[in-house]
This record gives C-alpha cells, structure tokens and sequence, in this order.
C-alpha cells in the first residue's frame, strides 16, 4: 500500500514538473516569438503624469509637436506678438478623420484668418485630443492653454462631454506595470478578451470585477461601454452612469458637473480677459448655458445650416464619425469669418 502512494505521488510530482516545463517553454518561446515579430510603433496617446488629464497626446507620435500638440513645431518666441486662439476640444478638435496637419480645422482657422487679413498676425493652437470631456478640457485650459496667453479660447463640445474619457489609468498602477513587462502575456490576454468570444462571455464581467484587466497599453486601461438603457446617440461613446465608472472619475460624469465645469471655464477665461467661443454640435439646452457663462457661440449646426453633413464625412446618426478633410475646410473657414467679424484681430502689444 505504502509503495502504491509513493508511486501515485511520484507520478504527480512528474506530471507537475512536465507540466510546469510545458508552460514555461510555451511562455518563454510566446515571450521571444512576439518580442521579434512585433514592431512597436508609438500611440497617439500616453498616461498622463497630470491625473486630471489622465492621458495626453504623445510627443514621439508623428505630427504632434514638442508641447503635446497635433501641429507643426512651435517657436514661441516668433508667436509671441501674434494674435493666439486657443482650441480646445475632443476628436473633432483634434481632426481624427485626416492625416495631415494642414486639414485639421483649427489649422485652416490660422490660414483663412492670416490670409484675409493679408498677414501672419494670428496663430492657431490646436489642443484637441479624442476622447477629451470637458472635465479634462478645463484641465487642459490651466496646465496647458493660460500659459500662450492666448486672446481668444475656442471650446469644441461634443455629446460625450458629459461621459468619462475613452482611456483611464490603473487603479493598481505597480500591477498594470508588471504585467507590461511581458508583451506575450499582454497580447495573449488581449487576443482573448477582444474575440467574438471573449466580448460576448469575458468583457462585461471582467469591466465589472476587474476594471484594471480591460488592458489599452501601459498605464492606461480602457472603458466600459454605454449601459443598454443610455439614449442611442450615447451608446456609441463610453458610459456616463455612475455604476460603470470607478468612482475616482465620477467628477466627469453628468450634465451638473459638466454645469460645474463650464462655469470655472468661463471664469478663469473673464479673470484674464480672454474672449470665449463655444462651438460643436451644440444643441438648444447647451447653447443657453454657455450664453449665460459668457460665450459666444457658433455651433456646427449653424455652420451647416443648408447643407447635408454627410457631403462631409459626419454621419448624424452615428455620432462617432468625424468630418473629412472637406468637412474640416468648410468649419475652419466658416469660424475664421464668424472671428475676423466678431472679434478685432491684431498683434498683440
């Protein structure tokens, strides 16, 4: 009987050994395998130091400059007498749907506006980045905007202002590290959880247990999607309910704290005498509370007006989509003769 168990448990302890060995080798070959055949390119965005910003767009990313900004490079020295305006906003700002810099709309701002005054007196500052909500946007306005002293700030608003942002970072930051420390593991896990299979059994239990696991790259995670019961123009942005995101981000959530929000916007803006325009797919309920907080406001819908913005790239029943570079042309030019007419331009003195 005693050589019986001594047999089973050295049967065991052979058959754990191998299959500890079995693993080892399929990580370690996984590990190598993908260490030489994948190539890391940057990403467009990085973790954030600042946690309200939470992530920023990346300088190594091919058209963002020194500063974080989707734009050529920037001398301050030889802007410094220019007529600045600073645009700050989402996707839209950011001008997703085009791939150079030149057709972004803040960038046609600059040209239309220089070249109907006949002169280089005014520079466009593109603070743009997608998945911005307005919480992140204010955040940008004081760490980064104030410091161009610009004479007049453009914010864009979209319907995912009130939601939180695309990316968040770990709540367990040290773990979300570690686990980045193996590019095998970190695309093994992905390939599961991002299949048909995984996002039909794996994605909403894992966002609900396990937030951290919902793994974008290192230092940022990604969000849930909307709830079920969230208005059809919501569904395709992140969620907006309380329930679905961590409570350290609560503070973006919902139309009083966006309220909140515009209010200490528009307040640091008057302490500076900074003019203030609200653009975007501003709908009647908004456009009243950025009247009343002081902004002047110029809405894509009033930029629009007799046209089909699907000659432009944006889909209104899916409000993901974005403008194309035609799109960005009609806006940036449709602002620049709302601003040369509302506002005097000049070099600063």
């Amino acid at each position: 009987m005693a050589l019986h168990h001594c047999r089973i448990k050295k049967k065991i302890r052979d058959t754990s050994i191998v299959f500890f060995i079995i693993t080892a080798s399929f990580f370690a070959i996984g590990e190598v395998g993908v260490r030489i055949l994948r190539r890391d390119l940057p990403t467009l965005v990085v973790a954030s130091e600042n946690q309200k910003l939470v992530y920023e767009l990346n300088r190594a990313y091919k058209g963002i400059n020194s500063f974080g900004m989707r734009d050529k490079e920037i001398d301050i020295s030889e802007i410094k007498d220019r007529y600045k305006i600073a645009v700050i906003g989402d996707s839209h700002a950011y001008s997703i749907n085009v791939q150079n810099v030149e057709d972004t709309f803040p960038y046609r701002i600059e040209e239309y506006l220089n070249q109907n005054v006949g002169q280089r007196v005014v520079k466009v500052l593109n603070f743009g980045v997608p998945g911005y909500n307005t919480a992140q946007e204010l955040e940008v306005l004081k760490s980064k905007a104030l410091m161009f002293q610009p004479k007049l700030v453009i914010l864009q608003y979209h319907i995912n202002d009130t939601h939180i942002c695309n990316y968040i970072q770990p709540e367990y930051k040290n773990l979300n590290s570690l686990i980045y420390k193996s590019k095998f593991l970190v695309t093994l896990w992905k390939n599961i959880l991002y299949s048909s299979f995984g996002k039909k059994l794996l994605l909403e239990w894992v966002g609900d247990k396990f937030p951290d696991a919902l793994l974008f790259q290192e230092g940022l995670v990604g969000t849930r999607k909307a709830s079920e019961d969230e208005v059809p123009a919501h569904k395709p942005h992140p969620p907006r309910t309380k329930d679905r995101v961590p409570i350290r981000y609560h503070y973006m959530l919902g139309e009083e704290n966006w309220r909140i929000h515009i209010h200490t916007f528009a307040h640091l803006c008057k302490q500076r005498n900074i003019s203030l325009l609200a653009t975007g797919f501003i709908e009647e309920k908004e456009r009243a509370i950025f009247l009343k907080e002081g902004f002047d406001v110029y809405s894509f819908y009033e930029i629009f007006q007799d046209k089909d913005v699907r000659d432009y790239g944006y889909n209104p029943d899916n409000t993901k989509s974005h403008f194309n570079a035609q799109g960005c042309y009609f806006v940036g030019e449709s602002l620049a003769g709302y601003i040369q007419k509302h506002y005097a331009i000049a070099k600063d003195k």
